[in-house]
């Protein structure tokens, strides 16, 4: 699957799961809102209920109290009273305490002639009630205070309920977008894997067809050049077409070498990884520079770095990576070589001190065939990843950092026992 169209289903897998989200979101919050205000409107429209049978009672006159009592015995009332202007109980679901006088606070909070209060109270109980003050009329006696308190655990219930459904709906959110995600990682992760069996299939095959025909090329080149060698030989001193003849020989030497690096590239490789210690490795693969290069070489190496890794291949990772420096370099320079255990890793650093790299060139570095060398293959970086990757490990090649002029090429393998 392209990659634009893999971002294409990813943007619409998330746009999906944000749809939703949005959807359940508001549909939940409507619910609960709507399901407060149910409750609230149906306690005030009882409370209110109430009070419009508690003030026909009172135009019973005598027979008001055993009415009063009567509209009053339904069980969400927890408590109700009447009081006179002056705060004179006059009559009190508990009739202990008719006679009594509210206090002033009690009293202030009845406003005769304005609409009728409420607000949220616990009882001495603790259990939570709502007090609602009415303002009811007594034939011949004036305004009277009616205070109804109203228990509210079936409206607090309701509630409850709708927060609950909150939660619940947060949690299947939170579920929904766990497995959006995990779906997500999944069929990326399916399709990396694909791709990267897609392009190994095609690495092996392209290696295949490579190895035979370098074959092939590596043959006639070695009769080319083993007959140009014989003509030179046979040619007298001075003569005008050894030249052509040297010509010749140095064309094949180069697509010797190609082929070489072909082969070496392209073969399927097979690893002996064995731990072992590192220093020894970077000796060897130093010594042939030490006696023909003219620079200063440095090695920093932690003694007892042990690395996990195909003794061959990793002489030959740091062979190309000093060739590389000193070639780099030039004539002269300071090739540092350093070594050292990270996080289970074994680390090793070759620095130079030439031009480095240009940073246009950075992301094709590893690129088969890319090269900033004239008489370059541009196959040393790519066998040197293919076959550090191969190891367990990872290749990078950077400027350094500071300021400090060169590159350096870093190597990260597992670390030896």
């Amino acid at each position: 699957m392209p990659k634009s169209e893999l971002t294409i289903l990813r943007i619409g897998l998330f746009a999906l799961l944000g749809f939703i989200t949005a959807a359940a979101v508001y549909i939940t919050f409507e619910i609960t809102h709507s399901a407060k205000a149910l409750a609230g409107q149906a306690l005030e429209s009882t409370a209110l209920s109430l009070s419009y049978s508690a003030e026909n009672a009172l135009q019973l006159g005598a027979k008001a109290g055993d009415e009063i009592k009567s509209v009053f015995s339904d069980r969400v009332v927890a408590y109700a009273l009447v009081a006179s202007e002056e705060g004179r109980i006059l009559f009190h679901t508990n009739s202990r305490l008719e006679g009594q006088r509210l206090s002033g606070e009690e009293l202030g909070r009845w406003r005769p002639g304005e609409k009728p209060s409420s607000r949220r109270i616990r009882l001495g109980t603790g259990m939570p009630a709502a007090e609602f003050n009415f303002t009811i009329h007594s034939p011949g006696e004036g305004k009277r205070l009616l205070r109804l308190v109203l228990h509210t655990a079936g409206a607090d219930r309701i509630v409850a309920e709708a927060d609950r459904l909150r939660w619940i709906v947060s949690g299947a959110l939170l579920l929904l977008w766990a497995v959006g995600i995990l779906l997500e990682r999944t069929f990326t992760r399916y399709r990396t894997l694909r791709d990267r069996m897609e392009r190994e299939e095609r690495l092996t095959l392209i290696g295949q067809m490579t190895a035979v025909l370098a074959h092939e090329i590596r043959n006639a080149v070695g009769g080319i050049k083993g007959f140009s060698q014989w003509i030179g030989e046979k040619t007298e001193e001075g003569d005008e077409r050894q030249a052509a003849i040297a010509g010749v020989i140095r064309g094949t030497d180069r697509i010797e070498s190609l082929v070489n690096d072909l082969l070496l590239y392209s073969r399927d490789e097979t690893y002996d990884l064995r731990d072992m210690a590192l220093r020894p490795v970077i000796e060897e693969a130093l010594e042939p520079v030490r006696s023909r290069w003219g620079g200063r070489i440095e090695l920093e190496e932690d003694r007892g770095t042990r690395v996990r890794a195909d003794r061959d291949k990793l002489e030959r990772v740091l062979t190309n990576g000093i060739r590389n420096a000193l070639e780099a370099m030039g004539a002269e320079g300071i090739l540092k070589i350093g070594a050292h255990p990270e996080g289970g890793q074994a680390v090793i650093e070759i620095e130079d001190s030439g031009p480095g790299v240009r940073e246009e060139d950075r992301s094709r570095l590893f690129t088969p065939f890319f090269t900033t060398k004239t008489g370059g293959t541009g196959l040393g970086l790519a066998y040197t990843r293919k076959v550090v990757e191969g190891m367990g490990g990872r290749v990078e090649l950077a400027n350094r950092s500071g300021g400090a002029a060169g590159a350096i090429l870093t190597v990260r393998l597992p670390q030896g026992k």
